[in-house]
């Protein structure tokens, strides 16, 4: 899932643009923002954004040390036959 890191975002609203899913990505406090229950998580906001403000879930200062943001969680004890 995106994420903006908000002091590297300028406002500029090419991700909004670019954005096949029609209210995505908003603007809020002039910073884009992304509702990940809506992301398609197609990239197309990565590629346009240029200050690369827009940044992959496993580098969220938030999730770090939850575990989140890291593989795809399919391992021991996933119903894989382990």
């Amino acid at each position: 899932m995106p994420w903006i890191r908000e002091s590297d975002c300028t406002g500029c609203q090419l991700c909004i643009k670019t954005c096949p899913v029609e209210g995505v990505i908003t603007m809020r406090n002039g910073k884009a923002y992304i509702d990940n229950s809506l992301c398609i998580r197609c990239g197309k906001c990565f590629d346009v954004c240029p200050k690369d403000a827009i940044r992959p879930n496993s580098e969220n200062p938030l999730l770090r040390g939850r575990g989140m943001g890291q593989g795809l969680g399919m391992g021991h004890g996933r119903n894989r036959g382990y």
